[in-house]
């Protein structure tokens, strides 16, 4: 079973920022692959939107951050905003439904318990300075966010039932 992890951020263009999605493939519950989209290689949000979908392609089920706005300081800070990332969390999912994949929202706070220590503690990552790189590879945040949420997943979601390292 291949499963794809993903922690999208819509976001493009210069008034939001250009967002990235931070994606990870796991096959049988190991990590074996993981990589980021940034908007910012693409013409149109359309384009970034569906260069994301592409990687359904490679996978059995979707397991994607979730998006919620919140009353206080950060949900006024959207106000006017056009709301992208729920927008692509929208396509994301009918992308899934349109080929009959499995497509499972987890909360952000889903990755809170999978901290970068544990991670490196588990020999997931490895930390050289400042920098935590996995497989050989410099990470950044998106990155390791779709990792954490597939090890969440594995470790207490529909995935518990066991497999790679106790995190």
């Amino acid at each position: 079973m291949r499963v794809l992890t993903l922690d999208p951020s819509g976001n493009y263009g210069v008034k939001e920022g250009f967002g990235s999605t931070g994606w990870a493939i796991f096959e049988n519950k190991e990590l074996r692959n993981f990589g980021e989209i940034s908007a910012e290689d693409f013409q149109m949000k359309e384009e970034y939107w569906a260069e994301v979908g592409i990687l359904f392609k490679t996978a059995d089920i979707i397991i994607c951050e979730g998006y919620r706005l919140y009353a206080g300081a950060r949900g006024k800070a959207q106000i006017n905003s056009t709301l992208d990332t729920p927008q692509l969390l929208g396509y994301l999912r009918m992308s899934a439904w349109h080929q009959k994949k499995e497509f499972i929202l987890q909360p952000p706070s889903d990755k809170a318990p999978v901290t970068d220590e544990r991670l490196v503690r588990a020999e997931v990552f490895e930390k050289r300075g400042n920098k935590h790189y996995c497989m050989g590879r410099s990470t950044n945040l998106h990155q390791r966010d779709a990792i954490r949420h597939g090890i969440y997943y594995f470790r207490f979601g529909g995935g518990k039932d066991g497999g790679g390292k106790r995190i």
